[in-house]
């Protein structure tokens, strides 16, 4: 039997989240130091959770997921958002056998030039793959993460950095994204009224 656990609103911030995983990301993207905005608009039968405030904008969509949800992202393509969107699951950012690098999630990017005689993008048009975490040249090794597409653009999301290479220039620990994540979970957790 599959049985869905339903959201507990959370507030964070003074705005009341309608999960306390969405809490949890904002508190996250907070201590990234991610400009963030929450539910920024309303596309085709998708409203984002979030929008993250880099070098361009990145929608970002909040599920309960450990694996890409591929349902969610062929919702998301047919929507008729034409921006990079960022799916974040729950178990913050994933470090696993698969992955020599912390992963914030799963990234969409264009894989075509837009023609502007063109209505609308089609879900063809896109590739989603992991989202690597990591430090570019411009941000130091103590500077700001960022997070960059594993299959196109290696260009940092946030700092629009890139070193020429793959993942950036300055690694980022598996201790270190663990620390930020147990930080946003604190951040959020249940605190009952005095």
């Amino acid at each position: 039997m599959n049985r869905t656990i339903p959201a507990i609103e959370t507030r964070y911030n003074g705005i009341n989240f309608r999960s306390r995983l969405e809490a949890k990301w904002a508190a996250m993207f907070d201590l990234l130091r991610w400009g963030w905005t929450y539910e920024p608009t309303d596309f085709n039968g998708w409203i984002p959770d979030f929008a993250i405030h880099g070098k361009d904008i990145v929608y970002v969509e909040v599920k309960p997921v450990s694996k890409f949800p591929e349902e969610v992202a062929q919702k998301i393509d047919r929507s008729g958002c034409s921006d990079e969107v960022l799916i974040v699951g729950m178990l913050g950012p994933m470090w696993g056998d698969e992955f020599d690098y912390p992963i914030v999630g799963w990234l969409r990017e264009k894989t075509v030039p837009y023609d502007s005689r063109r209505t609308k993008l089609g879900p063809d048009d896109f590739w989603w793959d992991t989202a690597p975490m990591s430090r570019y040249e411009n941000e130091g090794p103590n500077g700001r993460i960022g997070f960059c597409h594993s299959g196109m653009s290696f260009m940092d999301r946030i700092s629009g950095g890139h070193d020429g290479g793959s993942f950036g220039s300055f690694p980022v620990t598996q201790e270190e994204i663990t620390m930020l994540w147990r930080e946003a979970s604190n951040r959020t957790r249940w605190n009952p009224k005095q």
